[in-house]
């Protein structure tokens, strides 16, 4: 049996750990030092190739960094984005978490310098909303998706300001920018409930699939306020939609119906029913069920 040169082994780790140290602080000098060293002691790395390519990323962007009008234009930041996005977030993964913080870094440069040349959120992958989100910087997200005129009709807006504020810990204001965007852009809502991570989020939305599975997400914010799993009233500026319209009739159902039955009640409940008669099906079902426990 060979055994294993336990010194020879550490003295590639060693080296390998060195480079990362350098690739993370941009110290390009190091860094390009540090890879001879590892290529010296193990020239058959498997992380060689993608270690070459940070090396002469962070060598160019250590340049760059140095000048703070750099990003300069639009333009400088489309190319740049699209260089970390395909090729700097694959390479990194050989630098393990280290990678990631490396890449955050990127984001945070980037971020500020679409905010400093006023990048509109036109460009959704380019504003700084989006940039700081990736860099998690989750109060700049935040105050800057709330600059942008026309927030409550706009998704992008909703979902950097959900994401925003969930990282901030401000679960109500994130709950509220949830809602809105499962009305404005169903079709993404449930990427943006794995993205937001938020185990309650989770939970709602699968017990809702459960109990509602043919209708899209525009009811989800009507069924939310029928089962009380969320404290929001959200009831100005609404999109149009049957989704929202039955978001209005159920809460305020859940007022008039404090009252007892009454000719209002009937009327709201017969509109319900013109909307959807599954959801209608659903809320009379709900009804039964909570008289039948009291």
């Amino acid at each position: 049996m060979q055994q294993l040169d336990i010194f020879s082994d550490s003295a590639s780790v060693q080296r390998a750990n060195d480079l990362i140290a350098a690739l993370a602080d941009f110290e390009h000098t190091a860094a390009q030092l540090a890879l001879r060293n590892l290529a010296a002691v193990d020239p058959h790395h498997a992380g060689l190739p993608k270690y070459r390519l940070l090396c002469d990323f962070v060598n160019r962007w250590a340049d760059s960094c140095n000048d703070p009008d750099w990003p300069r234009t639009l333009s400088d930041i489309t190319a740049e984005e699209q260089l970390i996005r395909e090729q700097i977030i694959p390479a990194a993964t050989v630098m393990g978490n280290t990678g990631d913080e490396l890449v955050r870094k990127c984001w945070l440069v980037l971020a500020k310098a679409s905010e400093r040349i006023a990048i509109t959120p036109e460009h959704a992958d380019l504003f700084a909303a989006e940039l700081y989100l990736r860099a998690r910087q989750f109060s700049d997200a935040v105050r800057t998706a709330q600059r942008v005129s026309g927030a409550d009709m706009r998704p992008a807006v909703q979902r950097w300001l959900g994401l925003g504020f969930y990282g901030c810990g401000k679960t109500k204001p994130a709950s509220e920018a949830a809602l809105r965007y499962a009305w404005l852009a169903p079709q993404l809502f449930d990427a943006f409930v794995g993205e937001m991570g938020d185990s309650k989020l989770a939970r709602d939305w699968s017990e809702f699939q459960a109990d509602l599975g043919d209708l899209d997400a525009t009811w989800f914010p009507a069924w939310c306020a029928h089962e009380k799993k969320t404290g929001t009233a959200t009831l100005d500026n609404l999109p149009a939609s049957d989704g929202c319209a039955a978001y209005r009739l159920v809460m305020n159902l859940a007022i008039r119906e404090r009252g007892g039955l009454c000719d209002e009640v009937y009327e709201d409940r017969a509109r319900l029913k013109q909307l959807d008669e599954s959801f209608f099906a659903f809320y009379m079902q709900r009804r039964s069920d909570l008289h039948a426990r009291i």
